[in-house]
């Protein structure tokens, strides 16, 4: 039997390998921008903020708390 999964760990953050460099990075589910998957040693500083605060629109709007 598979587990469900809720909408609280759909929206959470989940860790990953970088698609570029192979290090681990947090992806944090939401409509986030084409290039934002990778991890920190490969992207912009603001970038994590920026998946950060669109992540928790996303469980605003579904009724859930911001992390």
């Amino acid at each position: 039997m598979i587990k469900g999964i809720t909408l609280d760990e759909t929206l959470s953050p989940m860790k990953m390998t970088c698609g570029n460099c192979g290090g681990e990075l947090t992806v944090y589910p939401a409509p986030i921008p084409e290039g934002t998957r990778w991890c920190p040693n490969c992207s912009p500083a603001w970038l994590k903020d920026f998946a950060i605060y669109l992540m928790n629109q996303e469980r605003s709007k579904r009724g859930l708390a911001p992390l």
